[in-house]
């Protein structure tokens, strides 16, 4: 409790230092991380749509949509691992993200299903619709994380606020193309395998 907390801390000050609470971000970090997690399950329900539309496979769309959040929890794992907090500037990046960040697991499956009216063997169609997207995947990640470059050579107050935003959207391109080469082939063998 915030309250607490203070009482606590103002009890082991010196009597002629006072602590007042002047600003609390919580409560917009709290709607922030609403804000994402609505985000991320919009972007997945018509992503998975979308999916089931074009590709008529409830299964190739549970794998796409299956790499959204664990493609989230990689990006804010990174974020503790470089020393970012969640704050409004990551969230908002998260939330940049999510629209981009499915475009690799969805350019695999689809090519997966090419392979697979090619070949009567799965695991031979995922491998190939696999070496076939990772290059273009890397490379348009690469154009993605290339345009915030510039964030970096910013001074000042901009610097603070567009580099955590940066970092974020990086930190979930990064897991969304790793997630693409090695978790969507290998959910796909074994889903696809069954349909």
């Amino acid at each position: 409790d915030l309250k607490t907390n203070l009482a606590y801390m103002q009890s082991v000050l010196p009597e002629d230092v006072k602590l007042s609470l002047e600003f609390d971000q919580s409560p917009y970090v709290t709607g922030a991380i609403g804000g994402v997690v609505e985000e991320s399950a919009l972007g997945a329900v018509l992503t998975g749509l979308m999916v089931l539309l074009f590709l008529r496979d409830l299964r190739s769309a549970l794998v796409v949509v299956l790499t959204i959040p664990l493609a989230l929890m990689g990006a804010v794992f990174g974020l503790w691992l470089v020393g970012q907090t969640i704050n409004l500037m990551t969230l908002g990046g998260l939330s940049l993200a999510v629209g981009i960040l499915v475009d690799e697991a969805t350019v695999v499956i689809e090519n997966i299903h090419t392979h697979m009216g090619k070949t009567k063997s799965v695991p031979r169609a995922v491998l190939e619709a696999t070496i076939e997207t990772t290059v273009p995947n890397m490379l348009a990640m690469l154009c993605i994380l290339a345009v915030f470059l510039p964030s970096f050579l910013m001074e000042g107050a901009a610097r603070g606020l567009f580099v955590p935003l940066a970092i974020s959207v990086g930190l979930a391109m990064v897991p969304a193309f790793v997630l693409s080469i090695t978790f969507v082939p290998v959910l796909s063998i074994w889903l696809l395998r069954h349909a």
